[in-house]
């Protein structure tokens, strides 16, 4: 089995699940996938177990609570080595601003402040943060998801170089729209990717130096493009 233990954060991802089916390497490697418990956090762990990886599960519900990392944390320490950390946290349906802020954003911040510590001094460590296009683009649509994603996305930007230097390579990626169960229905517009199409930029991303990688990565130019057009002259879907 491979020494060092991989992580999702956000085990019922579909986008992170991608992503980290693309890092993982051949089995056998223990696997930890964190999360609230959900159907789809045990079909992620099965479909991982099927391919020949151990695979366990961890609670982890984002809150401003330290007990919270510090039990998954823990819970990762028991027997390797995390080498390798996705999180891929984040909702739209938040019962409120505050909420949705918390768990997009300053939960996601201290989770990679804390992640960044415990994978300094393994030699060779990732840590990918699934972001969104909306922390460089906020909408008032979605403010508090986009907010929250700038606050996580501008922690992770920050402290990537201090990591490095720590032997932790940090990756962000800001997808734009992401055909998954969750948008389901929604009308796709010209730039929507996949999961898998995700996965490919970030695995570019780590054998170059990017800190901050967009999918796909013509969704920069659009975000160039609509921060500079009056919000008075844009559709109401891109408000």
């Amino acid at each position: 089995m491979t020494s060092g233990t991989a992580l999702l954060v956000g085990g019922s991802s579909e986008i992170g699940l991608a992503v980290l089916k693309e890092l993982l390497g051949p089995p056998p490697r223990r696997v930890v996938l964190a999360g609230r418990p959900s159907g789809e956090l045990w079909r992620n762990a099965e479909q991982l177990r099927d391919i020949g990886y151990y695979v366990t599960t961890a609670q982890y519900d984002a809150s401003l609570h330290t007990e919270e990392i510090d039990g998954l944390l823990a819970h990762l320490s028991a027997d390797h080595q995390v080498d390798l950390a996705v999180v891929a946290v984040g909702t739209m349906a938040a019962d409120t601003f505050v909420d949705g802020v918390v768990v997009n954003g300053l939960a996601v911040a201290l989770l990679v402040r804390a992640l960044i510590a415990r994978l300094s001094g393994s030699g060779s460590a990732r840590l990918v943060l699934l972001s969104s296009a909306a922390a460089a683009r906020p909408r008032q649509s979605i403010a508090a998801y986009a907010l929250g994603k700038q606050l996580a996305d501008t922690t992770a930007v920050l402290s990537a170089p201090q990591a490095a230097a720590a032997g932790v390579r940090v990756v962000v990626v800001r997808p734009g729209f992401v055909a998954t169960r969750m948008t389901a229905g929604l009308p796709k517009p010209p730039l929507a990717t996949t999961p898998d199409k995700v996965a490919f930029r970030v695995v570019r991303a780590l054998r170059g130096r990017q800190v901050v990688v967009w999918a796909p990565r013509s969704t920069a130019l659009a975000v160039w493009v609509l921060r500079r057009v009056p919000v008075r002259m844009l559709p109401d879907s891109l408000r």
